[in-house]
């Protein structure tokens, strides 16, 4: 087969069957998702009802890191195991929020500087 007709066969596969076929039919969650899988591997597949997911492994912490990932980082996922890599990375993003502000708002509340320090009083 020429090279040129591989590459067409391979554009004509869809992502999710591109990650299949390169990693396998089953979930490669070994942890990420926040729960111990007993074979440290969920090895999960997917159903009809509920198919296997592309996505990167390990999940990273933004949607746009996630949807910008090449296909050659992406790896299959049950829907399980991606629903809660998904709500884990959303608690870690708002904690590392939190103390985002909570750090900014750390100067307002210094009682050691002088109001003049901060651009009040006269």
């Amino acid at each position: 087969m020429s090279p040129r007709r591989k590459t067409t066969a391979v554009a004509a596969l869809t992502v999710l069957e591109q990650v299949l076929r390169t990693h396998g039919q089953l979930c490669v969650c070994a942890g990420n998702c926040g729960m111990e899988h007993a074979s440290k591997e969920c090895g999960g597949h997917g159903t009809e009802k509920a198919p296997m997911l592309a996505a990167p492994y390990p999940l990273p912490l933004t949607e746009h890191e996630t949807a910008s990932a090449p296909v050659s980082e992406l790896r299959p996922w049950c829907p399980p195991c991606w629903r809660r890599a998904r709500k884990h990375n959303a608690e870690i993003r708002q904690e590392l929020r939190r103390q985002e502000l909570d750090e900014a708002q750390m100067p307002l509340f210094d009682i050691e500087r002088p109001a003049a320090a901060l651009g009040g009083g006269r």
